[in-house]
Parts: structure tokens; sequence; C-alpha cells
């Protein structure tokens, strides 16, 4: 399996002041620039996702528009041939599968946000709207050349939308001491196709990936619920800043319908029945340090960051998400579990900035890199999420003049291929209650 990622984001800011991120890595355009290096700076709008404590010193009033264009490539090869006998309903029986890619195209993950003092000497308040930076339009295609997709069992399109109207506050506790409170409503939209796996009557399916006994399901779901956010930001000397920012678990419980296509087996119509899909983000932690160089005048000349981050994805998701459709056609409480397994996932990045006094405005060049962990152990690999351990490299361009600063920045992620040699995804079977199915079809 090899992956790829390229990301490329432009925000342009408009200031009106008094004086002056399943994510590929992060949101935001001067972060991504950096590296994902910014927990410890957080001075712009995105301090919403990095760190809230950020917006502590941010004065008057700021309005940001963001946004990540995400391309990602993914090619996904099987070992091995079909294992159907070559027939007039299976012709490609024997034959090598064939190599599957993504087709899902660009997505534009946008961020919006707006910070005001009020006028007050130590506050500042804020409001967002953002969602996770990540892949959300992955599209696999049924068939690959006349022949059915080898990788269709696992996931066929995914185009989950979570948006993330946030409210916040952060306050100067101290000289030294900023704290902010975030509070982040999250609204998914999770559209999901899969195929599964539809055994009537022992003999009518001869394996467990006989075509024609496949059905294509669609279950979308929504639903709306909430985390918060907690920052620090702590500077010890004008010239070294340590911040800290953890984020809550978002606990998602969707609900919607789901329509199938039967078997062309079986060809009997599917009326569309109630559903429900659950899965969970993570608790999020990140810690970062930075250093400055200052001119006399305040001027930051240049700084360096390196931060850390945790997210909790094996207690997020446990087993996987889990599926709930109480009846569909003949079949009864279809309940399978998308297998994940996850991992927690640790990530290091490093990354920083140089900053050109210019007759008007003032030039600003960034650098960064970060590596992440995987979050699953070759066994439990599925194409329906960027899992595997990332290796990015990253470069940024600012402008900022009157008030007005526009950023460019782009990422090259490199996912580190990966050989499954053990992988324990396997077929559901919807007249096994959604049980996942051994080669011979039994749960």
């Amino acid at each position: 399996m090899k992956r790829g990622v390229l990301i490329a984001a432009l925000v342009a800011a408009t200031r009106v002041v008094y004086a002056g991120g399943l994510e590929i890595p992060d949101n935001g355009t001067e972060a991504l620039g950096r590296g994902g290096a910014f927990t410890a700076k957080a001075d712009d709008a995105t301090a919403l996702e990095y760190n809230v404590a950020g917006l502590a010193r941010q004065r008057g009033t700021r309005v940001l528009f963001d946004g990540n264009i995400i391309l990602s490539t993914l090619d996904f090869s099987r070992a091995g041939n079909y294992p159907d006998a070559p027939t007039a309903a299976t012709p490609w029986g024997g034959q090598p599968f064939p190599t599957v890619h993504n087709t899902g195209g660009p997505f534009f993950a946008p961020f919006v946000g707006i910070s005001s003092d009020l006028g007050l000497d130590r506050w500042t308040f804020a409001v967002g709207v953002f969602g996770p930076s990540s892949v959300g339009n992955r599209t696999y295609p049924l068939s690959v050349g006349g022949v059915p997709s080898p990788a269709r069992y696992d996931l066929v399109q995914a185009l989950p939308l979570i948006i993330l109207p946030t409210a916040a506050a952060a306050v100067r506790a101290t000289r030294w001491l900023d704290i902010g409170l975030a509070l982040h409503v999250a609204v998914a939209k999770l559209d999901l196709t899969s195929v599964s796996f539809t055994d009537i009557s022992k003999g009518l399916c001869p394996n467990a990936e006989y075509q024609p006994c496949d059905s294509t399901n669609h279950p979308p779901t929504t639903s709306a619920t909430a985390t918060a956010a907690l920052g620090l930001m702590i500077h010890p000397v004008p010239f070294w800043a340590i911040g800290a920012n953890v984020r809550g678990p978002v606990y998602l419980h969707t609900n919607g319908t789901v329509s199938a296509t039967p078997p062309s087996a079986i060809p009997t119509p599917i009326a569309t029945e109630p559903a429900s899909f659950s899965t969970n983000l993570p608790w999020t932690v990140r810690l970062g340090t930075r250093l400055m160089k200052l001119k006399d005048n305040g001027f930051e000349v240049a700084d360096v960051e390196l931060d850390g981050t945790w997210e909790n994805w094996s207690g997020a998701q446990g087993d996987g998400p889990k599926v709930n459709i109480p009846e569909l056609s003949i079949f009864q409480d279809i309940t399978p579990t998308i297998v994940h397994h996850y991992k927690d996932t640790f990530s290091v990045r490093l990354g920083g900035a140089y900053n050109i006094g210019l007759p008007a405005g003032v030039l600003t060049l960034r650098l960064g890199a970060y590596y992440d962990s995987s979050a699953t152990a070759p066994k439990d690999t599925r194409l329906d999420f960027d899992t595997l351990a990332k290796l990015a490299f990253t470069g940024g361009l600012g402008y900022s003049v009157h008030g007005f600063t526009i950023n460019a920045a782009y990422a090259y992620v490199y996912e580190f291929d990966r050989t499954v040699t053990d992988g324990d995804i396997a077929p559901v079977d919807g007249a096994a209650h959604g049980a996942s199915v051994d080669d011979q079809g039994n749960p």
C-alpha cells in the first residue's frame, strides 16, 4: 500500500487592530508552514484549535479566512487471485487482483474565525467555525477494469462532514500566564457507502467474495454534540513561551436511514430503513515550547518551536465504530462493528519562521517538519482513514502590511508503505447480523 498527501493552503486575514488538526496535520496556513508547530505561538484565530490561551494577547479585532486544499493519493494492491471459478457470472475467476486507487479528488477544508478584546485590557473573546483537517471525500470504485474491486468490502466511499462551531474566551491572568477556555459544538453528517456479503442460503454463494451476493449499503446519518478545550500559555521570559492545550473527546451517536441494493443473485427490492452509526474522536493533548530572537524594540526576528501531541484513539474507538440496523428487508438486528483497534498516536513537530522588515510591511519565511506515529497495527489496516505513520516537510510565506496579512503554505506528507500479511479485515454478512465471515462465508 502506498499513500501520499499533498496539502496547499492560502489565507487572507483582515485585521482591524489598535497596535499591530484521523488530521493531516492540522488546520491553519501559518501553522502548516511551520510543520504544525504552533501550540506555543497560536497568535491567530486557529488558536481555537491549537491553544485557546493564545487568544489572550491578540489585541483589537481580527478576522481570519483560511483553508486547506488536500490532494490525497492512495494505491492499494492485494496479492493473489479472485477465488471464483471462471463462469458466465464470474468471468474474472482466477485472475490477479488489480490495483485500486482513491479517485476522490481535491478536498477543501475552510477555517473562519473572529477575535476581539472588546476594549477590555486583559480579555479576548473569539468565535469560529472549522472542522478536522482530514480527507473528506475518499472514493474507491466498485469495479476496476470491469472486475470487482478487491477493496470493496472495506470501503467504497466516505464523505464525512464534521463542523465545529466554537466560542472561546482567554485572559492574561498574570504577567507570565494566559488561560483560555473553548466550547466546541460538533455537528456531524457521516455519509458512508460499503459492500456487504449476503448469504441467504448455503450453496447460493460459493465463497465469501462471490460478487453476485454483494449488497451495497448507504447509511447517511447525522448528529450534534459538544466538547470543550482548556489552554495555557506560560511566558517565563520575553523570548520564551510554553504552551499546552487539552481538548476533550467528541462522542458522535448519529441517526438516519440506510438504503441498500439487493444482490444480483437475489434481485428483491429493499426498502429504506432507520439506522444509527456511533463513533468517537479522541482526547487530544498538545504541548509546545518556543524560543524567539527579539530586537530591542520588541520586533520578532525569528523563532523556533518544538511540539508534541498525543491523541487517545484507543479509548475513543475501542474495537471500532458501531452500526445498528434494527431491520432491513428479511434481516433483523444487523449490528456490525467496523473493526479499527486503533492505538494512541504521538507526533513530534518542529518548525519556525524568519521575519524580514521591509520599507512597507514584513515578509515571513517558514519551514517545518513533523512525524506522526501509526494508529493501527498491520493486521487492522483499512482504507477509510490515514492511519499509517507519516513524515512531512513543509514551507510557507507570509506578508503583512497595514493590518492585512496573506499567507501561503505547502506540505508534502508521505505515509510509509505497508505490506500486510496477517490482515484481520473480513467481509460482513447481513444475513448473520453483520458478523464478519471467513473465506467460506462462515461467521
